[in-house]
């Protein structure tokens, strides 16, 4: 046998490059230029990131569209940011004394945008132009009507001279904080962050005892989200990897073979960032700080499943073939489809995400895409071609030697042969059973709670932001340190001010910038009853100004922004979701060549996804504690458990349909999980565990994927796929194979298979119906010189006990 002939089903050029005596290392030296040119890319990634929150959004959504008049005011991007000071028993002249030095500082900071200057053309007023404008409303009593008594009393216009001063203290009510306005310069997430962070060393120097000085506001939050990412990606990194060599350790039982998949890995995650580094630059895609903690684990994770598929095919060849080329050859036209086929679904389904209206999750789906076509790639390439070039040794101290007559026998009883043939007694009652079990997992969905996460809520620990934003909310009105922005032209203003200072809801407003015929007003909103009702406060706000000035205004501000995402989050759900199952299904269908399997697998992993949201659901609200979830909690999770839930289904039933075209349905399906049992156990385990490490990250969102998607995959792995899928298969029998030709003989009306495959013309008729044994012959297109007889029970005297067929081969 020749690795030609071996490699039947692949292009043999491509068999040659990977397996052949000279291919192989013309493999090895293409990737080295590849690790050369992708390497100096890789490091750059992090250039391109974007973390704002207004970059999520869509154009089209009014907050996005407020962002940019309020940018095309002054040419430039602007963040604010807002230090808190706090004394217990209450600011005195030392303190502001020390406050007044901070601002005077932090005034000549570059980067600080402390004043500018008076807005020309349009209309602008100051508080003596309010006062004579309303002057004329004025009874004899010098009282107004009640629309303009609200103006009056609400409405802050800051003194203007050549300049309007942005760096502007106010102290509480109770005396005990002052709180100032510090707008900076964007030119970037991390420069700003930067930024913050000479901001923080200003306000904390100095301070006399007693005194206590905070940063928050929407520049503070992006910085410290951003801290989080950049001090422990390595962290991720290490821990995710540790995961891998634990469990390819103790499957390969090898000091030397993890090292082989485990560099492979890292070099399919360099050639991912890096790829994904050349598409953000060109503005391609956007790249985000989670999106790329995602890539890490999922090209660690991925990558290290293929390997582990690819390499316990290539040790089963290994003691059937002498030479290890023709073993390796063998074993990729055995995996490679398997692999390729699990690696397209993943791709398929993460591509999906790009009909996202969300920017956030709209980039998350190719970056993510790209680093499992990348795992894939380097797999399927490198790593047959380095196995090769290492040869046997590197299974060291359990080298697979070659032993033919060994390899050809029938393995012994293991746990999974157990397993399976246990199932085969009643596969309808385990069926039954297992998703009676994962529906009642699934009735936790009761406690799900998505939404209502504030700032304070995304950090599991409590960073400085957070401190300042809680002690603003203590000493000075809701909302004044986090105002609506109201973007309205110079037109409408008068109308939308008196409209919106009519609100009750509304305690304050101020004029802001202005610039193009456009005017700022910072709304100051009450929120008595958390973020929910902020949020429908907002909305409520945003709907009643597009009545009055409608399409001149536009409502921004943090939580309308918010509020824009889980709009967003939810259209996406209700487009994606459809999607990505009718996607699976088609690769699932193409791979099967049947479409009553990929049903009944599309069927077992949305019900596995299920359970796993009830069982999430439970956990966040009773063990976690969380407020909430984030708005693309349930879309991320579902697109990463049925792409990779699919994933396993692919390994086990792809050997099955091998096995089943010689043996038949209900025998494949028993050695199916029994050649695959293993390996897509100890794939699952490295999934869920390098998935498990994102809880290193002290962001809700992500301890919330990290739980989820780690329960997800092991549920699927030792449950879904050894045991559901299984007994589905052997109850459906040679019908899960529909309309391909290995269900011929399938009676559909009587609700069951009829046999194996319908005999070909010539065959001898089977015995009347009262005999207990009956043959038949079934010649096979593939052996034509050895018909094959199969005894098989006549179903009329078959007990429970017999249902498995019991086959021989004549010779």
């Amino acid at each position: 046998m020749t690795a030609r002939t071996a490699a039947r089903g692949l292009p043999g050029l491509l068999a040659r490059l990977l397996c052949g005596r000279r291919g192989k290392w013309a493999v090895l030296a293409v990737w080295l230029g590849v690790i050369a040119v992708a390497g100096s890319h890789a490091a750059l990634l992090e250039t391109v990131q974007k973390d704002d929150i207004a970059s999520y959004l869509p154009g089209s959504a009014d907050s996005a569209q407020a962002v940019r008049r309020i940018l095309g005011m002054q040419k430039q991007s602007l963040a604010p940011a807002t230090v808190v000071y706090r004394r217990t028993g209450g600011i005195t002249e030392t303190d502001e004394a020390e406050i007044n030095r901070d601002m005077a500082e932090l005034a000549r900071m570059e980067g600080v945008v402390a004043e500018m200057p008076t807005p020309a053309g349009g209309r602008t007023f100051d508080r003596d132009d309010l006062d004579r404008e309303l002057e004329s409303y004025r009874d004899r009593k010098g009282r107004l009507p009640e629309p303009l008594r609200a103006v009056e009393e609400k409405l802050h216009i800051p003194e203007t001279t050549r300049t309007i001063r942005l760096l502007v203290g106010e102290r509480s009510k109770d005396g005990a904080a002052v709180q100032v306005g510090v707008i900076l310069r964007d030119h970037g997430a991390r420069e700003t962050a930067a930024l913050v962070e000479r901001v923080r060393k200003v306000a904390g120097t100095g301070l006399p005892a007693g005194l206590e000085a905070y940063v928050t506001g929407t520049a503070a939050f992006q910085a410290d989200s951003l801290a989080v990412f950049s001090t422990v990606d390595t962290d991720l990194l290490l821990a995710a990897m540790g995961v891998a060599v634990t469990v390819l350790l103790i499957t390969y039982r090898s000091a030397v073979l993890w090292l082989l998949p485990l560099g492979i890995v890292l070099v399919g995650l360099v050639l991912a960032m890096g790829v994904n580094y050349a598409l953000a630059a060109a503005e391609l895609i956007t790249v985000s700080s989670v999106s790329v903690s995602l890539l890490m684990v999922l090209v660690i994770g991925a990558g290290t499943d293929y390997a582990l598929l690819i390499v316990a095919r290539y040790r089963e060849e290994l003691r059937r073939h002498a030479d290890r080329h023709e073993a390796m050859a063998v074993a990729l036209r055995r995996a490679g489809p398997a692999v390729v086929a699990s690696a397209a679904t993943v791709v398929a389904g993460l591509l999906c995400l790009m009909a996202a209206e969300l920017n956030s999750t709209k980039g998350l789906g190719p970056v993510s895409a790209v680093g499992v076509a990348c795992a894939m790639a380097a797999m399927m390439t490198l790593l047959p071609a380095v196995m090769v070039i290492a040869g046997r040794w590197v299974f060291w101290p359990v080298i697979p030697r070659h032993d033919p007559e060994h390899a050809a026998d029938e393995p012994a009883a293991g746990i999974w042969r157990t397993l399976g043939e246990r199932i085969a007694r009643n596969p309808r009652r385990v069926w039954l059973a297992t998703f009676a079990a994962l529906a009642v997992c699934a009735a936790g969905l009761s406690a799900y709670r998505e939404g209502g996460v504030g700032n304070a809520d995304v950090f599991l620990n409590r960073p400085d932001s957070v401190a300042g934003q809680e002690i603003a909310a203590r000493h000075f009105p809701a909302g004044a340190s986090d105002p609506v922005q109201v973007v309205t032209s110079d037109q409408h203003v008068r109308d939308v001010i008196i409209d919106t200072a009519q609100r009750p809801e509304v305690t304050a407003i101020a004029l802001g910038a202005a610039g193009n015929g456009d005017i700022l007003l910072n709304v100051t909103v009450r929120s008595d009853g958390g973020q929910e009702s902020e949020q429908r406060r907002v909305l409520a706000l945003r709907d009643r100004l597009r009545a009055v000035a409608a399409p001149d205004v536009n409502v921004g501000g943090n939580t309308a922004l918010i509020a824009d995402m889980e709009r967003g989050a939810q259209r996406d759900r209700e487009v994606i979701i459809p999607l990505v199952l009718a996607v699976v299904f088609a690769v699932l269908a193409l791979l099967l060549r049947s479409l009553v399997a990929p049903l009944l697998l599309l069927a077992t992993v949305v019900v596995s996804f299920l359970a796993t949201l009830g069982l999430s659901a439970l956990a966040f609200t009773h063990l976690f504690g969380f407020a909430g979830v984030d708005q693309g909690f349930v879309l991320l999770v579902f697109v990463f458990l049925v792409a990779l839930g699919v994933d396993y289904n692919i390994f086990l039933m792809h050997r099955v349909r091998e096995e089943a075209q010689r043996h038949g349905t209900a025998r494949g399906a028993i050695s199916g999980l029994e050649a695959t049992g293993g390996v897509i156990t100890s794939a699952g385990v490295v999934l869920a565990g390098t998935f498990a490490v994102l809880v290193v990250l002290p962001l809700s969102q992500t301890v919330q994927i990290a739980f989820s998607v780690s329960v997800g995959v092991l549920l699927d792995t030792l449950i879904v796929r050894s045991v559901l899928v299984t007994a589905l298969t052997l109850d459906a029998g040679d019908a899960v194979w529909w309309p391909g030709r290995m269900s011929r003989g399938v009676r559909w009306w009587r609700g069951r298979a009829a046999g194996a495959g319908r005999a070909p013309r010539g065959t001898p008729r089977a015995a009347p119906r009262g005999v207990g044994v009956r043959p038949q012959v079934v010649l096979r297109p593939r052996r034509l010189t050895r018909p094959r007889v199969i005894l098989r029970p006549d179903p009329a005297v078959r007990g429970k006990s017999e249902k498995r067929e019991v086959g021989f081969s004549g010779k």
